[in-house]
């Protein structure tokens, strides 16, 4: 069973990631592969939430949060590496 606010999340989350990597490929944003690691998994957790309520349910509903424990891991990441840079290596 497909829940509406469920599959518009999903294409929310698709169409940003698709404006993110573009708009990051303009600037050069330090650790921009840890950020957008972390932001792909919260779009691959959102095809699982609507995919478990088509099949494999318990599987995908586990897989999905392991996505957003492991997109947690990569935000929190590129955090600690972003404040440990020198100004001077951040441009914009």
């Amino acid at each position: 069973m497909f829940e509406e606010s469920e599959i518009i999340n999903l294409i929310l989350g698709l169409v940003s990631l698709v404006i993110v990597y573009y708009e990051a490929k303009k600037r050069v944003i330090p650790d921009f592969r840890l950020f957008f690691a972390g932001f792909l998994l919260i779009v691959l957790a959102r095809i699982f939430t609507v995919l478990e309520g088509v099949f494999l349910g318990d599987i995908l509903n586990v897989l999905e949060h392991i996505c957003y424990a492991m997109s947690a891991f990569f935000f929190a990441a590129a955090c600690i590496s972003l404040t440990q840079k020198k100004t001077s290596e951040i441009t914009r």
